[in-house]
């Protein structure tokens, strides 16, 4: 009994074997197909049919009868877009400037102003300058500017309207810093309170003066800060050094009603000298706060970087320690202690 049972066990192992036994491992290096990474393939155009898509391996596919399809209609391209109208130059990149000083109520030389004495009814005036186009002089990024102008004091029987206010400047300059420009120029100056006191102190016989500057100006239209600083020596009619110098802000649209809008400038200045108005007479001659007003139409063609702007302004103005030491000089009180200014100035840039 024992024999028959191994003889059967011995029969059914070769059986079993061969349905649970592992399929063999292959001999030799394996081999892995390639993935890609790249994108999809597009999808088949409307004109497609089944038949032009490859079907799977190890799969055995009828292609279906052969179907004819109109072709899509051509679309047809699109047009070129128009090119954009050019825009105005801002007046930064412009040449001219003329400007109008259509009226001030008190005659004043960098904030300093003289009594009513000399000066009763305010003066006006008009200046021009004109920046030459070539700005790379010398391959130096260099331009070369000239100004000038000419003014009349309205009181005719004072000593300062005697002669017409007439000056003329000539500058090499330069960016020096974005925002910032610096020049120096060569300036003469024929009558007015320049011209009047080289005569009063027998340095110029004909009323006139001459001096060397260098200018420093600046301006960010998009913060909105400005000023500008000046250095000049007299050497001829008034001899010395004479400085101004000036800081404000501008505030923007603080008014604005349709498309016309409103900023506000304020700013506030000192100019010392140093013996310019005389031997001895050094110090301060004026300390001096503004406001102007600055309308501007929000289409651009009026105010801010437009061509024609105009600016109704208002000043207080103190004099300085010099004041006393040129009233003693020309035993005459020309110098005015306080003066509240009042102004209205227009322009054009071309």
């Amino acid at each position: 009994m024992r024999t028959y049972s191994l003889l059967l066990l011995a029969a059914t192992i070769p059986a079993t074997a061969a349905i649970t036994a592992p399929p063999p491992i292959p001999d030799g290096p394996v081999t892995y197909s390639s993935v890609s990474y790249e994108a999809p393939a597009a999808a088949p155009s409307p004109a497609s049919t089944t038949a032009d898509i490859p079907a799977p391996a190890g799969m055995e596919t009828t292609a279906p009868a052969a179907t004819t399809m109109e072709p899509a209609p051509a679309t047809p391209a699109p047009a070129a877009p128009m090119p954009a109208a050019p825009m105005a130059a801002p007046s930064s990149t412009l040449n001219g400037h003329l400007g109008l000083n259509l009226y001030t109520s008190n005659y004043q030389v960098r904030g300093m102003g003289v009594t009513n004495d000399f000066s009763g009814h305010g003066w006006s005036s008009v200046d021009a300058s004109y920046t030459f186009p070539n700005r790379n002089l010398f391959n130096r990024g260099l331009h070369h500017r000239i100004s000038g102008t000419l003014g009349q004091i309205w009181d005719a029987g004072d000593h300062l309207a005697d002669t017409p206010v007439f000056g003329l400047n000539w500058g090499i300059g330069k960016e020096v810093f974005p925002n910032l420009t610096t020049e120096l120029g060569y300036s003469m100056h024929r009558g007015g309170l320049e011209g009047a006191m080289a005569k009063w102190t027998g340095k110029a016989p004909h009323r006139f003066a001459q001096d060397f500057n260098l200018t420093l100006d600046f301006n960010d239209q998009q913060r909105g800060f400005f000023g500008h600083f000046t250095w000049g020596y007299g050497f001829y009619g008034l001899t010395g050094h004479y400085m101004d110098i000036e800081a404000g802000y501008r505030l923007t649209d603080v008014a604005a009603r349709g498309n016309i809008g409103v900023d506000l400038e304020l700013s506030g200045g000192i100019s010392p000298s140093f013996g310019y108005w005389g031997g001895g007479v050094e110090g301060i001659d004026a300390y001096r706060i503004r406001a102007a007003v600055a309308p501007y139409s929000k289409v651009g063609s009026f105010g801010r970087d437009a061509k024609i702007y105009a600016k109704p302004w208002i000043q207080a103005s103190w004099a300085g320690s010099n004041s006393d030491k040129i009233d003693r000089r020309l035993k005459s009180g020309i110098v005015d202690h306080f003066q509240l200014t009042v102004g209205v100035e227009g322009g054009f840039n071309f």
